[in-house]
């Protein structure tokens, strides 16, 4: 009797209960029919997210080059999809650059769109159960068991009450055995598109993850190194690499690694602890030097002596080459070291226009949405004596600017270009 008790409620925990997540929130339709919904609904789901101040978002592999869009327009079955850029604003709180809708458009069928990046759209504080549920169906069928995972384990984290339930039909779908402990919570982190995210797992499916995971903790953690610059034993000022990110956003970005990989046999070893450690105190030390230092180039400033202020900004940039306000405190620096005149024809020192010039052009690529980095470009291109390169600077702006309503700000960036290619001719 004890032997046939067991085995009922094993039988219990599994796949007789994996029924009650869908019979209790949609009684008599069958998961197909869950699923034939959700993805019917998708356009709507979309079209009424139009109005939101955050609207869905996607990764895009485009060639070799992975791209950011948001949602801009829905139609029937078909979605458009714009890419993202940079607007030069910044999030302190959350270490992010801000992204608007900049540039070209993606038409995509909204039913084709990868699992993961439909799974993103949804978060289980913001939506109802239901909508979870049939995401996870829909997910299932698309053979993305691990984001229909972190759909349900996010829905279990904020509403326990679905925990059991939501065991049983990850239990049923994985082929697991559901042990009376339940499934474990484990944290992870995709580092490519900046998303945290839950998994529930038995501790052999644990075990399998880790595994995996350890095989690429290596490989990884040297492009990690990468992007640091690969230097952490010389002082800050003097190191030989300079780091890939914004250093704030590097910060993060390696907590986040050690969020990804913990738990695997790569990231337990002190030697991976010590180095992990000494990652962020370079970055840490970095960040120290920048702010006792920053003052020096800013007394300069004051004391109108830009050449050497410029410089001084310079050394801050090296070590932290992708923060916006030492790009434009750099730049700004060079050109009024330049002394730019007669309508930016003239320069007293043509080699620190040169210089401003270079600055502004990499704040173009990094933030396309500002339109005057461009102006600033092609002013200290043409007065450093560059002339073909300044017009097709304020050539772009114009063109950026072409067949589309523009406010104050960019009105007066196309009208500034305009006077400068009629300067130049």
């Amino acid at each position: 009797m004890l032997r046939l008790g067991v085995l009922t409620l094993a039988a219990l925990l599994c796949t007789p209960a994996f029924a009650g997540l869908l019979d209790k929130h949609f009684p008599d339709k069958s998961e197909a029919d869950v699923t034939a919904e959700f993805e019917a609904g998708m356009g709507n789901f979309l079209e009424a997210r139009l109005g939101e101040p955050l609207k869905p978002r996607i990764w895009y592999q485009a060639g070799r080059e992975s791209l950011w869009l948001e949602v801009v327009e829905v139609n029937e079955v078909e979605s458009s999809w714009q890419v993202l850029g940079k607007n030069g604003s910044w999030y302190s709180e959350l270490k992010r650059y801000v992204y608007v809708p900049y540039g070209k458009i993606y038409k995509f069928k909204t039913a084709d769109i990868p699992p993961a990046e439909v799974a993103s759209w949804y978060v289980s504080k913001h939506r109802l159960p239901q909508e979870m549920i049939a995401l996870a169906c829909w997910l299932a069928g698309k053979e993305a068991l691990t984001e229909a995972n972190q759909v349900l384990s996010d829905l279990a984290t904020n509403k326990t009450d679905f925990r059991a339930d939501v065991e049983a039909w990850l239990c049923e779908k994985n082929g697991w055995t559901l042990t009376e402990d339940g499934l474990q919570l484990f944290e992870t982190y995709d580092l490519e598109r900046d998303r945290a995210a839950k998994l529930l797992l038995t501790e052999n499916a644990a075990n399998e993850r880790l595994e995996l995971l350890d095989k690429e903790a290596k490989k990884a953690f040297k492009e990690l190194e990468e992007l640091q610059g690969g230097d952490v034993k010389s002082k800050p000022g003097y190191r030989r690499g300079e780091p890939k990110m914004r250093l704030e956003t590097l910060q993060d970005y390696v907590n986040n690694f050690a969020v990804r990989y913990a738990g695997t046999p790569f990231m337990e070893k002190k030697s991976t602890k010590k180095d992990m450690a000494k990652l962020l105190e370079a970055i840490q030390a970095d960040l120290d030097w920048i702010e006792a230092e920053v003052f020096k180039a800013e007394r300069l400033g004051i004391e109108d002596n830009w050449p050497e202020a410029a410089k001084a900004y310079d050394l801050l940039l090296r070590a932290d080459p992708y923060n916006q306000v030492l790009m434009q405190r750099t730049a700004d620096a060079w050109n009024k070291a330049a002394v730019v005149t007669d309508g930016a024809r003239k320069a007293e020192d043509k080699a620190a226009a040169k210089n401003a010039a270079v600055i502004y052009e990499r704040m173009c690529e990094e933030f396309p949405v500002v339109l005057r980095y461009r102006n600033h470009a092609g002013v200290n291109r043409l007065a450093s004596g560059d002339a073909k390169k300044a017009k097709e600077h304020h050539e772009e702006v114009v063109r950026l600017t072409e067949g589309r309503e523009l406010n104050e700000i960019e009105q007066q960036d196309r009208d500034f270009a305009e006077r400068q290619l009629k300067l130049i001719g």
